[in-house]
């Protein structure tokens, strides 16, 4: 079989170069934001040569286009390719003994006064999609709009000694929108239909070379209210949105109790967004992209559907890639199935169909397989656990079970739940 091997084209000034690159060539890392930051690609070389620093010395304006190639990657014959799109170089830095250089690229339009030129300018009775078509023509590249839905049509917004670039993500984010620049284009899309989306992919805890994981609860929401005035009235109004206790609250501008709605809704969903994160180091997977889904399994209660907020591909010795992730569902039906098949590897389970069929006829039922998967590496093929009750002490001293009342109670309304925790008792029981 034909080794893997993970390599990335590029295109310099409009010229291939990697031909010239092949000997100096150190580190490639491509990071892929969802929104919010501008792609950028940094190449480490080793400038043995001194073709950078003399010929090929980076001057302002340069531009970049990158794909990233994994060949032969999950089987001989499986290429793959990632286009990480088109990049200005930025930056440039020189050191030596020996020579090496860092060039760094972000996915700007070359026009640069869609970041750095101020301008100020109300934008009447127009949608926020026809704001981005100007705001892309004037940086010379497309925009892309996948929002679903009726146009939002704003009556009044000012933009005030902003750059069209901050201009524009400021008022896509007011709105709940994300926003990128890749490939030459203006992307806009809703994260939050993104985020509904199914997986792509999984990832299983053989596949993790490093992660950490963290849970906040300071800053999260079960609603909102917005307080506007009318403009009609000049009397104060409250939009609301969602119920509960925690109750993000903010005032401003709006145009109608619709459009108050549609504000508060966007920063009660921003404000939740990372409230569980998980970071993830794995070998590279040149499929995966920003603001897709994909599946964590094997961390117990933090397996779930994670939302790709930032990956950072990187190529040298290897090709790895780090993913920031932010939970979106944590039970998910994938995850449980995972657990089910991790049991009948271990040999706790025989029958997994009946408990793909049954696991939801039990409340808690997914969370104690989830719980005895993670715990349960190796069956240590013990026999002496016969009856249930000492089952539940076994696996409550064990930490698969916080709640031995509970399934004291419940384990007969399943046929054959007792049997299980008969089984798991004994996998741990030598």
């Amino acid at each position: 079989m034909k080794t893997r091997t993970a390599s990335v084209d590029i295109v310099y000034n409009g010229a291939t170069v990697n031909t010239q690159m092949a000997d100096d060539e150190g580190e490639i890392v491509y990071t892929d934001p969802a929104s919010g930051e501008a792609d950028t690609i940094d190449i480490h070389m080793n400038d043995r040569a001194s073709q950078w620093m003399t010929a090929w010395m980076p001057t302002q304006g340069d531009t970049m286009e990158a794909t990233i190639r994994a060949d032969n990657w999950d089987a001989e014959g499986d290429n793959r390719k990632l286009p990480c799109g088109f990049f200005v170089l930025d930056d440039f830095q020189f050191s030596g003994w020996p020579r090496q250089g860092t060039i760094s690229g972000l996915s700007t339009p070359s026009d640069g006064a869609f970041k750095e030129t101020q301008r100020s300018k109300t934008w009447e009775n127009i949608t926020i999609e026809e704001i981005g078509k100007e705001v892309a023509a004037r940086a010379g590249i497309a925009l892309v709009w996948d929002i679903e839905g009726d146009p939002v049509t704003l009556k009044s917004v000012e933009q005030s000694e902003q750059s069209d670039c901050d201009f524009y993500a400021d008022l896509c984010d007011t709105y709940g929108y994300a926003m990128k620049v890749y490939a030459q284009k203006l992307v806009v899309f809703d994260r939050e239909a993104y985020k509904e989306k199914d997986p792509v992919g999984k990832v299983s805890e053989a596949d993790i070379i490093s992660w950490s994981w963290h849970k906040v609860l300071a800053g999260t929401y079960t609603g909102g209210e917005y307080t506007y005035s009318d403009p009609a009235t000049e009397e104060d109004v409250v939009a609301i949105v969602g119920t509960g206790t925690r109750i993000l609250k903010k005032s401003g501008k709006a145009d109608s109790q619709a459009d108050a709605q549609r504000k508060i809704q966007a920063a009660v969903n921003s404000a939740n967004h990372s409230a569980v994160t998980l970071t993830i180091t794995m070998t590279g997977n040149a499929l995966w992209v920003a603001s897709q889904c994909i599946t964590v399994t094997g961390l117990g209660k933090l397996s779930g559907k994670y939302y790709i907020d930032i990956i950072a591909h990187n190529i040298g010795q290897g090709y790895e890639m780090t993913l920031e992730l932010s939970l979106v569902e944590s039970m998910t039906e994938e995850v449980v199935l995972d657990a089910i098949e991790r049991l009948v590897a271990v040999g706790v389970i025989s029958t997994p169909a009946y408990w793909e069929q049954h696991y939801k006829d039990v409340l808690y039922l997914d969370g104690l397989l989830l719980n005895m998967a993670s715990r349960i590496k190796t069956n240590l093929g013990g026999t002496s656990i016969t009856d249930v009750p000492a089952a539940i002490d076994v696996l409550t001293c064990t930490g698969v079970i916080n709640s031995p009342k509970y399934w004291t109670s419940k384990y007969t309304t399943l046929t054959w739940l007792g049997q299980l925790i008969i089984n798991a008792a004994n996998a741990l029981t030598e």
